[in-house]
């Protein structure tokens, strides 16, 4: 009877010991998943260039109260919007991570919130270099990345995939 027991936990630690550890596995497909299921959503939400450019579109509108003409302030939509070469630089970033590129991508999209902190874009280039961190494998600068993306804009449309990726890097 004894020998049957020992017999018996010997051959299912043999098995255990035998078969390819297939929650690893999972583990690594489930990242991946996470991963181009957040670059997925970090395109979305980035603005794309426009590659008809053969029209122009021009909206005023008025600001402040319309009591007197001097109280009028005018403004042309597209104040405050990107300009080509910031909506370039953050393609051409997103275009390295999508070639797998993922190094280049980070130093990219950093290179971007370098040089354009006040953009509106900074906070998808944040988004993106956090992305590409965590491709990389580099978990520390990941979750440091997603923990400032939230810092930064808690109310963004990707604040809820940032803190799954947080809690997927763990």
């Amino acid at each position: 009877m004894r020998t049957a027991l020992v017999s018996a936990v010997l051959a299912s630690l043999s098995l255990a010991f035998s078969i390819p550890d297939a929650t690893a596995q999972s583990s690594s497909d489930g990242m991946k998943g996470l991963l181009g299921s957040l670059w997925g959503r970090l395109r979305a939400a980035t603005p794309r260039s426009s590659t008809n450019t053969t029209t122009t579109t021009v909206t005023a509108g008025l600001r402040g109260s319309e009591a007197t003409e001097s109280e009028l302030k005018p403004y042309w939509r597209g104040d405050r919007e990107t300009d080509a070469a910031e909506r370039k630089a953050l393609e051409g970033a997103q275009a390295l991570a999508d070639s797998g590129k993922f190094a280049d991508a980070a130093k990219a999209f950093d290179a971007f919130v370098q040089t354009y902190p006040r953009s509106p874009l900074a906070i998808n280039a944040v988004f993106g270099s956090a992305v590409a961190n965590a491709a990389l494998g580099d978990k520390a600068k990941a979750t440091a990345g997603f923990r400032d993306f939230l810092k930064r804009d808690p109310q963004h449309p990707l604040a809820k995939d940032a803190e799954q990726a947080i809690a997927a890097l763990k």
